[in-house]
């Protein structure tokens, strides 16, 4: 069986920062919910894991605003939960969200930083 980490194109860099995700309506992007105040457990051009208290749902899509340690401004990015779990014996979950390319997002410079 392979492992997930052997199937993924990018590597990934164990880093706790800080990030805001909004839920958004699938249809028109906009925020439908307040703010979620999380922090990433590893990042990667392609996407982050990120550690939070409420559940997000797979396939949901999520408008993020990361700051990076070492980099001036915030990231502002768009991305689809690809998993939720809650954490054994916390109230945390863990979530991996996969970034994609939008018009409105930083997600040409937020590649640019794993180059």
């Amino acid at each position: 069986m392979i492992k997930p980490e052997d199937r993924r194109k990018y590597s990934r860099l164990r880093k706790e920062e800080k990030a805001v995700i909004r839920r958004l309506d699938g249809h028109d992007e906009e925020a439908i919910t307040t703010a979620i105040y999380c922090k990433t457990v590893d990042v990667s051009a392609a996407g982050m894991q990120v550690r939070l208290k409420p559940e997000l749902k797979p396939g949901e899509p999520v408008d993020i605003i990361i700051n990076m340690e070492g980099y001036s401004g915030t990231f502002h990015l768009l991305g689809t939960t690809k998993w939720c779990r809650h954490l054994q014996g916390e109230d945390d979950c863990l979530a991996g969200i996969e970034l994609l390319q939008a018009e409105r997002s930083d997600f040409t410079s937020w590649r640019q930083v794993f180059n």
